[in-house]
């Protein structure tokens, strides 16, 4: 039985890299269908596994549920626990409410 992907020699035919602007690091090259570059989304991949973002991560498809910890575990061996192209999440601060004195004088 003949399957779509038969027709295509590889993953650029299904997949086209085109000339542009890497979003991740400004370069000029070829960029993959989000717009990063080959080490641009090679860091965002691992970026992905070190959050645990395991639907986002295209190392981490097809892998096995309870290996993925494993995974996790051996890209911070090899690359370290900090993340390389997503910024860091901030915690947000907490708006002040306004006391109800101040909210009684407006009206």
């Amino acid at each position: 039985m003949k399957d779509f992907f038969d027709d295509f020699e590889d993953d650029d035919d299904i997949f086209p890299r085109y000339e542009a602007e890497c979003q991740g690091c400004d370069m000029w090259g070829l960029v993959d269908d989000i717009g990063l570059c080959e080490d641009c989304a090679e860091k965002l991949d691992r970026d992905m596994i070190r959050k645990r973002d395991w639907a986002y991560s295209a190392s981490a498809f097809g892998c096995p549920e309870n290996k993925l910890e494993d995974l996790r575990n051996e890209v911070i061996k090899r690359y370290g626990s900090k993340l390389e192209l997503i910024a860091e999440d901030k915690p947000r601060k907490k708006k002040r409410k306004k006391n109800r004195r101040s909210r009684r004088k407006k009206k």
